[in-house]
């Protein structure tokens, strides 16, 4: 009987190993696999899954692994994925079948197919089932399980964390999602093209049972790890009431983080129910302070009011908010970076997260930049040299290696103790509401031996010892959070100084023209003709196959099959034209005929027209059946070359 699963969540190929740990720098990884523990749960009784976090156990092939597995499940993102495929690689060679999934294969599955036995693209609640029901009863599993439609979050399983029990401790938190999805379309990022632009949501009383399940564990803080907590200010505010409660029944109330945008400072409801419930810290996308950056990349949320105004509303709040900046875009010249220093230092942001403008795959960055010849092919990099690539992008308004040395110094610039300082200094004189939830700290003498603890030299001593006595003097009961704060800019500082010696390689090697930057020339795969009239064409098509096909979850995967047949066949598309409608029609129809399982359907028969008044589309699921039909024409197109 086939029944062992190892599921491997891989580490990096850089990889920093440090998080706070009261005084000591010991915790090895952040967050808890929170992926590998929901497809664990997702399997049936009859298996036995363990789970192996290289962040915490390291490589796994230096494991002594307690049982011969007959499967290795392995999770992916574009940070990891060159892992990914080394751990792949090890298990084939012992005549190991290895599946991955994971937002790395999701975005890209064209450059997975070599190293993997099956790819799970999408959402796995429903694939991951299907594939062990096939691979356990014959051997004619797929090599691809796609999830099209956004399945229903709600359905998924509460986490099975028994596998990392033992190593709790070397982690510095917990995770749960409560949504997956976001409304807004930032032009660079990649939460529609993967999540959807519908926002779904777990009910609450099952977000409560996991943050009991994990309080039972043991843990201290929980991330909550979703694209946009409180998108919906009226959920949001359901859930952290709630959340509430629970979270002052337990002898001692957990401590949260998440993500979200600046429109929260606009509602003092919601900052105030995100103190009582104790996240002590949230991300939030600014990106910069050049409006016209903003534009450009649609985040027009943050052209309303006044940013650095808003920022020191969430932060008198005593919540402090880890800011994260980019640098690149078009509109961005070489003063950007002088810009991005002085709005950073004006806004008083405790905690930052800096990085070069990146294109993901499937964006619409992506896309845009792709045509104009500006996107790098990575994945050519990493083959032919050990050198990370840190960016993907060729700016417009300055060199790639103006762009990465005026990174260095912005970065660097801001990673020093003055300049933490005075940020520092800022956020105590902000803070005007006490959260109502602080931890235990210990006395400002003690605290002021914390510098010499972590082996610091005097001058950062002195910085320290002026940021614990001004918050002791206007903000006391802000120490716990101040000193929680320098624990983790010190991690940080580490981070960086780890991080520049590869930086500086890449600018020395593009600078010098000493390595190939090859561009990302694969043709667009999908016309721009295409994309103006289909959501119209969709919503007809998808209304013949409802009422043509037999089973009906079938109907994102016939609508992909047609799409793409009908791309093929019209090679050299321009726009719509009055036969398209007809040879869609004649593709639908026999696509329909051969899942029903063959044989012809007189269309005649059939009354569209009546049908169309009790149809309705799922939501967002056009946006789904695209991303599949690129992805799938890249497959027969591509594959062969790459």
């Amino acid at each position: 009987m086939k029944n062992n699963i190892l599921l491997v969540n891989p580490g990096y190929t850089l990889e920093i190993r440090w998080v706070a740990d009261e005084d000591k720098i010991s915790v090895q990884a952040d967050y808890f696999p929170l992926g590998l523990a929901t497809v664990a749960a997702l399997t049936p009784e009859g298996f036995h899954v363990d789970i192996w976090d290289e962040l915490v156990r390291g490589p796994v092939e230096q494991a002594e692994l307690k049982r011969n597995y007959d499967l290795i499940g392995v999770t992916s993102h574009s940070a990891n994925l060159g892992r990914a495929q080394k751990i792949a690689e090890y298990f084939r060679r012992g005549e190991k079948i290895v599946v991955v999934g994971g937002p790395g294969v999701t975005s890209n599955p064209d450059r997975c197919r070599k190293y993997f036995d099956v790819l799970f693209i999408g959402e796995a609640e429903l694939t991951w089932k299907e594939f062990l029901k096939d691979w356990q009863g014959s051997s004619t599993y797929r090599s691809e399980y796609r999830q099209i439609e956004k399945p229903d979050i709600s359905l998924s399983p509460l986490p099975r964390w028994d596998s990392i029990v033992p190593d709790i401790d070397r982690y510095a938190m917990g995770t749960i999602q409560t949504t997956r999805g976001c409304p807004n379309d930032c032009e660079f990022c990649d939460v529609v093209y993967l999540n959807g632009r519908r926002q779904r949501h777990k009910k609450i009383e099952q977000i409560l049972d996991e943050v009991r399940a994990l309080q039972e564990l043991g843990v201290k803080s929980i991330s909550f790890n979703d694209d946009n907590l409180t998108i919906n200010h009226r959920w949001a505010k359901k859930l952290l009431s709630d959340l509430i409660l629970l979270n002052n029944s337990f002898p001692t109330p957990l401590r949260y983080m998440t993500q979200l945008s600046i429109d929260v400072a606009r509602d003092d409801e919601l900052l105030t129910l995100l103190s009582e419930a104790n996240f002590y810290q949230v991300l939030i996308g600014i990106e910069s302070p050049n409006k016209e950056s903003l534009k450009e990349a649609g985040k027009f949320g943050n052209l309303k009011g006044d940013l650095v105004e808003q920022l020191h509303t969430v932060l008198s709040y005593g919540i402090v908010v880890r800011g994260a900046m980019i640098v690149g875009f078009d509109h961005d010249d070489t003063n950007i970076f002088d810009l991005q220093y002085n709005f950073i230092q004006k806004a008083r942001l405790p905690s930052i997260s800096m990085h070069m403008l990146n294109a993901p795959v499937g964006t619409r960055l992506w896309r845009r930049l792709r045509q104009e010849g500006r996107v790098i092919d990575a994945f050519a990099i990493a083959d032919k040299s050990t050198q990370r690539l840190f960016n993907n992008v060729i700016p417009k308004l300055m060199s790639r290696v103006e762009l990465m040395r005026g990174f260095r110094k912005l970065y660097t610039r801001l990673f020093t103790w003055q300049s933490f300082k005075e940020r520092m200094l800022g956020f105590v004189a902000l803070v005007k509401c006490q959260p109502k939830s602080l931890q235990d700290v210990e006395s400002i003498d003690e605290l002021l031996h914390l510098g010499s603890a972590l082996d610091l030299d005097q001058e950062d001593c002195d910085a320290m010892a002026e940021i614990f006595n001004y918050t002791n003097e206007k903000a006391p009961y802000m120490l716990g959070r101040v000193k929680e704060l320098i624990v983790q800019y010190i991690r940080y500082r580490k981070s960086v100084y780890a991080f520049l010696p590869g930086l500086d390689k890449q600018i020395e090697l593009e600078a010098s023209g000493s390595i190939e930057i090859r561009l990302d020339s694969r043709p667009v795969s999908i016309p721009d003709g295409f994309r103006g009239d289909y959501r119209s064409i969709f919503k007809d098509l998808y209304q013949r196959v409802y009422v043509l096909l037999k089973e009906r979850k079938k109907i994102p995967d016939v609508l992909v099959e047609v799409f793409v047949e009908f791309l093929i066949h019209e090679e050299g598309f321009k726009k719509f034209e009055k036969y398209h409608t007809s040879l869609l029609q004649k593709i639908a129809d026999r696509a329909c005929a051969r899942f029903n399982g063959g044989g012809n359907i007189d269309v005649n028969l059939v009354n569209f027209s009546k049908s169309k008044d009790i149809i309705v589309k799922p939501a967002g699921l056009h946006d789904d059946v695209f991303k599949s039909v690129e992805q799938e024409l890249f497959r027969l197109v591509h594959y062969d070359n790459i």
